[in-house]
């Protein structure tokens, strides 16, 4: 597989998504922006959003849902107008821990992570907000969960936890909103940070390494496939290209870059 660098400059990028009709936006993270790299003129547009953008969803063509790090919140932006709202910033009455990552089931249930604070002790916790904006938790007590997939047609999850440098693999009950018999999928140990997440058409798992400077690919029963390496040591977050143009698109934090591999 080749790699290319599509754009440089960026600020802690992550959490690539793409729009239903193939519009790629990704975050900035320490630069409080939303940004869309766009694939005719290679050119990108931010859109300041403030706080601490981190993992990212597009809901449809016009909206993306991100969480915000830095303002404890899960919110929304419209890309038409840039205007943004919160629709989820506490939990049991106390404030959501830095959310982090997440993903959406096809029922329309936002599975989200909360890592704050979690790097000293095992206080990271997993979210689950229903379309009503109804939060609760579904799994806690984690060294930094980080990104989320869901694999196996929704019945499982895979949870990185970054802290405990593994792969957890949960089932998913979309009825009772619950994940239950929670274990390790893999462990990759050292220093390594497993960052973001995704599936490919294939129905393989491709995992942003942090510190490893690569992208790490399983089979959706744990076995370690390949092994994609990339030009900057800390990737955080990766998403397939729907329409195809331009393989997996890579977020890279270390030199600040947009990647491509094909």
């Amino acid at each position: 597989m080749s790699v290319q660098i599509l754009t440089t400059g960026l600020k802690f990028p992550e959490g690539p998504a793409i729009t239903p009709n193939g519009r790629i936006f990704f975050v900035e993270l320490l630069g409080g922006c939303i940004t869309e790299y766009h694939r005719d003129t290679k050119t990108t547009t931010r859109f300041n959003v403030g706080g601490g953008p981190n993992g990212l969803l597009a809901l449809d063509n016009d909206t993306l849902m991100f969480c915000d790090a830095f303002g404890n919140t899960l919110r929304v932006l419209d890309l038409r107008t840039g205007d943004t709202k919160v629709v989820a910033h506490q939990i049991n009455g106390e404030s959501l821990r830095a959310p982090n990552d997440l993903i959406m089931d096809k029922e329309g249930n936002v599975l989200f992570t909360c890592p704050g604070g979690s790097q000293k002790a095992p206080i990271g916790y997993m979210c689950v907000m229903k379309p009503n904006q109804d939060v609760s938790i579904i799994a806690e007590n984690m060294w930094f969960p980080n990104g989320l997939l869901l694999i196996n047609d929704e019945k499982n999850i895979i949870i990185n936890e970054t802290w405990q440098h593994r792969l957890l693999i949960g089932d998913w009950n979309k009825k009772t909103l619950t994940i239950e018999n929670i274990r390790t999928f893999y462990t990759i140990g050292g220093v390594a940070e497993p960052d973001g997440l995704t599936l490919s058409k294939d129905n393989l798992i491709y995992a942003s390494v942090y510190a490893t400077g690569m992208v790490w690919v399983f089979d959706t029963k744990g076995n370690l496939i390949k092994q994609i390496k990339l030009p900057g040591h800390n990737p955080t977050n990766i998403c397939e290209d729907t329409i195809g143009q331009l393989g997996f698109i890579v977020t890279e934090a270390e030199k600040g870059l947009l990647l491509s591999i094909t």
